[in-house]
Formats: structure tokens, sequence, C-alpha cells
């Protein structure tokens, strides 16, 4: 009898396992750790490119290539190894992922630290620069802009007022405290000195912001009053005198009774060299002194129609 041969049977199971024997080795790790892997592994290439980038952006003093290259190294070799670390050992690559990426975020921390350190000092110098050059525009006694200072400004309003469309007035006080040199005899240098400064205080507060207090030296003080006619400026003069008047008749202990004398002039515009203007602003303050003090004078002409 020949030999009777069955069917092999095939188990259903059979495609399974051959697709579970072809399937790469990654597919059986935890899926959350090759996720986690995948994502630091991510970061920290992202990390490493804005490092990279950065340096590029900004100097060397900011991001040094000896501290970002090492890192960027790192980050591309452990992103070559990725899929090979997912396949076999995924909480071995995913501990050496998060190590890089805290290692990239330490240059993060560090590259923060050295911006707001170079900021600091960028403020600090800023404002060293700027102490020092108020320092050298101060009258050093009362604290008003000195003469050269308040020349510069007087420049700048002047050539701001030939500039605009129409030209805009300017007009130039000038004035100082009557009698200060008897003051000085005789109550002394000290008191002398708290006349000088209780004389500018008083009349800065009755300037408006852009107005331009100076002392020119001694007992003398010069105000430009940018947008001012010559009748505005007289007001203004008379503004000052009466307020010196007012509140400047005890200076410490010292009874003074301070006044000043004022003489006014409105710039007349490109056909007046600065020089002129002034020279007329202090001749008409010694016509107030001769005239009896205590008052204010208007030198003659203006720019305009009053």
């Amino acid at each position: 009898m020949r030999p009777s041969h069955r069917p092999r049977r095939i188990s259903a199971t059979a495609p399974l396992s051959l697709l579970m024997a072809a399937t790469p080795a990654f597919a059986a790790a935890p899926s959350g750790q090759v996720t986690a892997l995948w994502f630091a592994l991510g970061f920290a290439a992202a990390l490493a490119a804005a490092l990279a980038l950065a340096s590029r952006v900004l100097t060397q003093r900011m991001v040094p290539g000896a501290a970002w290259l090492p890192y960027a190294g790192a980050s591309v070799a452990l992103l070559l190894a990725g899929a090979w670390l997912a396949g076999r050992w995924p909480l071995v690559g995913l501990v050496l992922a998060i190590a890089v990426l805290a290692w990239g975020l330490l240059l993060v921390r560090e590259l923060l630290g050295r911006m707001r350190r170079l900021l600091e000092e960028r403020d600090h110098a800023r404002a060293e620069a700027s102490r020092v050059k108020q320092s050298s525009e101060r009258d050093p006694l009362t604290g008003v802009l000195n003469r050269g200072a308040w020349r510069g400004r007087l420049e700048q309003l002047a050539s701001d007022a030939r500039e605009a469309q129409p030209p805009r007035p300017l007009s130039v006080l000038f004035f100082d405290i009557d009698l200060f040199k008897l003051i000085n005899d005789s109550l002394g240098h000290h008191v002398g000195d708290e006349c000088l400064k209780a004389v500018a205080t008083t009349v800065a507060a009755e300037l408006r912001g852009g107005d331009i207090l100076g002392r020119m030296g001694g007992e003398e003080f010069a105000v430009a009053l940018p947008g001012a006619r010559r009748v505005n400026a007289i007001a203004v003069g008379e503004r000052i005198r009466m307020a010196v008047q007012q509140h400047c008749q005890v200076v410490g202990e010292e009874v003074v009774e301070l006044t000043v004398s004022i003489g006014v002039a409105e710039y007349l515009g490109e056909a007046e060299p600065l020089d002129a203007l002034v020279d007329r602003a202090d001749r008409a303050m010694y016509v107030a002194k001769d005239s009896g003090r205590n008052m204010v004078v208007a030198a003659e002409g203006s720019f305009g129609p009053n």
C-alpha cells in the first residue's frame, strides 16, 4: 500500500509570528521611552542649532565657540546614534539624551547670564558717561548750566528757530543780583554762595520746561526763552524779578532782601550774530542797574510784530 500523505496543517498564527520576527527590535521597546528619547534628541539638536545661530549673530565675547562647539558635536553624534539606541536600549539613549539636553540648558543659562552682565556693564558705562558730561556742563555751586554749556544750548535753539517754518521767535534774559558784592563783603562768601543758590532755585521754578537757565559767572545769570517774543520775555522777566524779591528776603539766618536787574533782547534772526544778541541783553541789564536796579529793561528790536 502506498503510504498516505496527510496535508500539513498551517497554524493561523504563523503569519503573525513571521511578521513579528521581521519587525525591527525597537517595535518591541516600550513606546513611551522611544517617544521621550526622540523628543529629547530633537530638543538637544534644536538647542545646538540655536547656539550656532547665536554665535553668528552675536560676538565671540557673548557666545564663544569653545563653549558650544563640543555641545553641538555631542548633539549631532547622539542624534545619529538615536535609531540604534531606540531599537535596542531606548532607556540608555533617553538617559544620554537628557544629559546632553541638560548640558545645552546650562549653556543657555550661561549665555543669558553673560548677556545680563554685558547689558549691566553697558548701562553703567552710559550712566557714567552721562554723569561726567553733566558734571562738565553744570555750575558746581548752583547746579544750573555753566557759561559754555548755556551758549551751546543757545546756538542750538537759534538754529532750530531759523529752520522752523515759519521761523520761531527766541529771546534772551540777562540778570544779576543787585548789590551782591556788598552782601559778599559784609556777610561773607558763605552767605554769598547761599544767595546764588537761592536765586538759581527761585528762577528755575518760574521757567517752562524748554527754557534754559545758566550761570555766566559771578552773580550773573542768563535765560534762553525759545518761542518767546520780546513782549513775552518782558513778562517772564517781571515774573522772575517779583519771585526773587518775594522769596529771597531771608537766606539761611541772614536778612538779605535780594533783588535782580534784568535785561531782555529778542533774536533778530540770521541777520544778527548770537554775540550781538547776548550783548544787547547784557547792555539792557546794565541800563536796568543804572536806572535804579530791581527792574526789567528791554533792548530795542524784534524779529517780527509783537
